[in-house]
């Protein structure tokens, strides 16, 4: 058990540059890492592997943690090598369940979500963000529901059936899970348990790669559509998964009641992309000018090089990474865009420099 001589054991540099809450917060978070009167902190209770590159993490949020809406996503920041990094993951429980929990699924070349699954241990201490996204059922909603879910993109449809299943939900809803194969379907067991529990729920699994008996094999279309729910233009329609998957639901569902949940990399993100060239960029607060490639996001480019901008969701999602650009254009990863010369709030995470600028950085 730590005692208060810990508290005194610190140069003097230390306690000089901190300000009062900051004080009481490094008290506090040497009593107890959990607490804080500034960040709502949350300790890991538990991991449970969901599949080979998906596991669901339980957490027992401190006192400062306000609640959150069924398929809202939170950011979550962590301290990999040394700096905080911060990344959003939609919750994968119901918002009056006694702990909250998160589903992330491995990215390849994703640094927080290998880091989180590769690490993660109980007693963990997570500091967790202010909920967002209108990825939830509202008043305009239908009484009847089409969900597909694509991959990890049953996380927040999960969280939403989970919340009907604690109100007096007197509709019906539709589940479509489409998947790579059998054993890469996340929340398998949970949502089994779920449509045994619910009369209301109806769940079908399809798979893209690996053919299973009894089930169906390929992509989202029309015709698996029809084949489940002919008359599904008569539903409130919602989307979560892959980029190819949200493209093809938006141009089906035309004139339906549609919600998506559009998640996109930069790095998924088709533009043309610059090849031998050189962009200057002079950072106005650091001092400092830098020559980016021009090929990926400027974030990525300056992280490259040992600057570490604030950033969230790294897709263009938060805005965490919002800068001021006073000259130069870049372009726009997810539009494909080019901006004008002038002065202009940019997203680096899904900002190219097409030529030479200045940020204030």
């Amino acid at each position: 058990m730590k005692t208060f001589p810990f508290i005194f054991n610190k140069p003097l540099d230390v306690w000089q540059s901190l300000q009062p809450k900051e004080w009481a917060d490094f008290i506090l978070g040497e009593l107890n890492p959990r607490f804080s009167f500034t960040a709502t902190k949350a300790k890991v209770v538990g991991v449970v592997s969901e599949t080979a590159d998906a596991k669901t993490f339980v957490l027992k949020p401190n006192w400062l943690w306000k609640g959150f809406k069924a398929g809202q996503h939170t950011p979550v920041t962590v301290e990999i090598g040394g700096r905080r990094v911060t990344r959003f993951y939609s919750l994968s429980s119901a918002p009056n369940e006694k702990y909250i929990s998160v589903t992330i699924k491995r990215q390849q070349g994703g640094l927080v979500s290998n880091f989180l699954n590769e690490k993660t241990k109980l007693g963990d201490v997570w500091e967790l963000g202010n909920p967002t996204g209108d990825f939830s059922l509202d008043s305009n909603t239908k009484e009847n529901i089409l969900c597909l879910a694509g991959g990890s993109g049953i996380t927040p449809i999960h969280s939403i059936i989970r919340d009907l299943g604690t109100k007096n939900f007197d509709g019906k809803l539709t589940l479509l899970y489409f998947a790579k194969s059998f054993e890469d379907l996340i929340l398998y067991s949970s949502i089994e348990r779920l449509k045994s529990q619910h009369s209301w729920l109806t769940v079908h699994y399809i798979f893209s790669d690996v053919p299973k008996e009894g089930y169906v094999f390929g992509f989202l279309s029309e015709e698996i559509v029809n084949q489940f729910l002919p008359n599904y233009k008569e539903h409130s329609i919602m989307v979560c998964g892959p980029g190819p998957m949200q493209t093809k639901a938006i141009s089906m569902f035309e004139g339906c009641d549609l919600k998506s949940e559009l998640f996109l990399l930069p790095t998924q993100i088709k533009t043309k992309m610059k090849k031998d060239s050189v962009v200057e960029v002079t950072l106005t607060k650091s001092f400092k000018t830098i020559e980016l490639k021009g090929e990926r996001s400027i974030l990525e480019e300056l992280e490259e090089q040992g600057i570490f901008p604030p950033s969230g969701c790294r897709m263009g999602i938060c805005h965490t990474c919002v800068c001021k650009k006073n000259t130069g254009s870049v372009t726009d990863l997810a539009t494909g865009e080019v901006s004008e010369l002038g002065e202009e709030n940019i997203q680096l995470c899904v900002s190219r420099a097409e030529n030479n600028l200045e940020l204030e950085l």
